[in-house]
């Protein structure tokens, strides 16, 4: 999710101002209450590195009665907020309280140890095992440089010492997601730089880092230079071609285009922030099934991969992501977890139906922000229920249907209704493009073979033509169809339902 759907009433939720007057005035408060669990199970679970997802899976599963350890590769605990993120985006102590509350559930920390075989842990006994191993393997650049680092092993370096790092008098950040704005400003402050440039192929509004990282970065100092993809660097000089702004791409935003122009900036050294991935050789290696990305693939309810017992979360899962998301992903694996040893039951189903209309009802009021505590009142939980596309939508193109075996509302494209004006995706929180990401019902077969859009016709007598992935073919929703899966074939049988075909 890219922004809060609040600032189309009045103001975001302020989310990072309630968090951060927790982790500040919390901790005194519950670290005393941290203990582990009264009754411990049998089972044992390994959590393959002691990042963000590695401390909240450990935390969670202790909390079960699972006890568990973390093995990790590092001498210390943390990830990439304790050896990468600067202490002035985050400071020491905080995350050394993170670990504390860890600790003091019981977990078993074991440092200095790369685990390389599921295998292996499985025969140490442990039942369950997780991997929060990260996303460390650098992006590069496709161009010649005479001097260049990765952002990430810049980072490193000047946390652990920044005063041994010479970049030169002008630094060149190529990339515009968050790592990009950290290593922009931790150069800044290094001693003999005097210019830092953010060099990007598209303008700051499309960048992926966050608003606030955006302007903090502007604040120190940091000149952004946009529309610009690096060619060559060579004599203290980077060369860019110059682009201007296409059609929006499958990411939904605009395609960066070359204009044919160049430019020259003054860069004594490159920084890479072109993004981290994941290293698959730790999945391929213990056969566990990776998708075109080296991803891991897995069950989108539990993350569980095609190895029984076997999780992934965090930026292992998905590549590079937020803190909050990967302490999501942990939360969501150790909850089946438990749920499979018997300790806690899955009551999501019910809890978002039931929370459905107080979700809707929350929608047009306008509530301003008068204090911390009082800010979980305002948030319209576009995690659980959105619908922007719906309410947005002036002619009704996108509708939502309640579909069998999911746990909240899925949304249905007309494709008859729509004119493309737009609406949707300008006001789509999740960077997307409703009219042409969501399931649509087309009315005409022909519709639907001019499309790119997954969706549907029905044929008549039962049959159903329908375009998934790319893939065309017809459909009778019997279970034993394997081409159809069953989720996609509730979704034909709710907009069947919901739209007068």
């Amino acid at each position: 999710m890219t922004f809060c759907t609040r600032n189309h009433y009045e103001e975001s939720v302020a989310i990072r101002d309630v968090k951060l007057k927790a982790a500040e005035e919390g901790f005194k408060t519950i670290i005393d209450k941290v203990i582990p669990a009264r009754c411990m199970t049998e089972a044992k679970a390994a959590v393959v590195g002691g990042g963000p997802a590695g401390l909240a899976a450990a935390y969670f599963l202790q909390g079960y009665g699972i006890g568990t350890t973390i093995f990790e590769r590092e001498n210390e605990p943390g990830g990439v907020v304790r050896h990468v993120i600067p202490d002035f985006r985050i400071g020491s102590s905080a995350i050394e309280r993170d670990i504390e509350i860890v600790k003091n559930t019981g977990a078993e920390f074991i440092m200095g140890t790369k685990i390389s075989s599921v295998d292996e842990l499985k025969e140490k006994g442990y039942k369950y095992i997780v991997i929060a191993s990260g996303a460390w393997k650098h992006g590069e650049l496709d161009i010649k440089s005479e001097k260049r680092v990765n952002a990430l092993d810049f980072l490193a370096s000047y946390k652990k010492d920044e005063k041994k790092i010479h970049l030169g008098r002008n630094v060149a950040v190529i990339g515009g997601g968050n790592t990009a704005m950290d290593a922009a400003r931790a150069a800044k402050r290094l001693r003999g730089v005097k210019k830092v440039s953010i060099v990007y192929r598209r303008t700051a509004m499309f960048m992926p880092a966050e608003e606030e990282e955006l302007r903090l970065a502007m604040e120190d100092g940091v000149i952004f230079r946009e529309l610009l993809q690096p060619i060559s660097h060579e004599e203290g000089k980077l060369l860019c071609s110059v682009m201007t702004l296409g059609e929006r791409d499958a990411s939904g935003r605009r395609s960066p285009i070359p204009t044919g122009e160049t430019v020259m900036i003054p860069a004594d050294t490159l920084i890479e922030a072109v993004g981290e991935n994941v290293d698959s050789d730790l999945f391929t290696d213990n056969n566990i099934f990776v998708d075109h990305k080296g991803r891991a693939i897995t069950c989108r309810k539990s993350y569980e991969t095609n190895i029984k017992g076997v999780y992934v979360a965090g930026d292992a899962r998905c590549g590079p992501r937020t803190v909050v998301e990967a302490i999501a992903d942990a939360r969501r694996v150790a909850d089946h977890i438990a749920f499979r040893e018997g300790l806690c039951k899955s009551n999501d189903l019910q809890k978002n139906k039931r929370d459905t209309d107080r979700l809707r009802l929350k929608k047009g009021k306008l509530v301003f922000c008068e204090s911390p505590e009082k800010e979980s009142e305002r948030c319209l939980e576009c995690g659980v229920l959105c619908e922007n596309c719906v309410d947005v939508c002036p002619n009704r193109a996108n509708i939502s249907v309640h579909v069998a075996g999911s746990s909240s509302p899925q949304i249905i494209h007309i494709d008859d209704l729509c004119n493309e004006c737009g609406n949707c995706s300008t006001f789509c929180p999740w960077t997307g493009a409703p009219y042409k990401d969501k399931f649509t019902y087309f009315s005409r077969e022909k519709d639907l073979n001019e499309s790119k859009n997954s969706g549907f016709f029905d044929m008549g007598n039962g049959r159903f033509k329908v375009r998934l992935e790319g893939k065309v073919f017809t459909s009778s929703l019997d279970p034993s169809d394997k081409k159809l899966p069953k989720e996609v074939a509730e979704m034909i049988k709710a907009a069947r339902n919901s739209i007068p075909i």
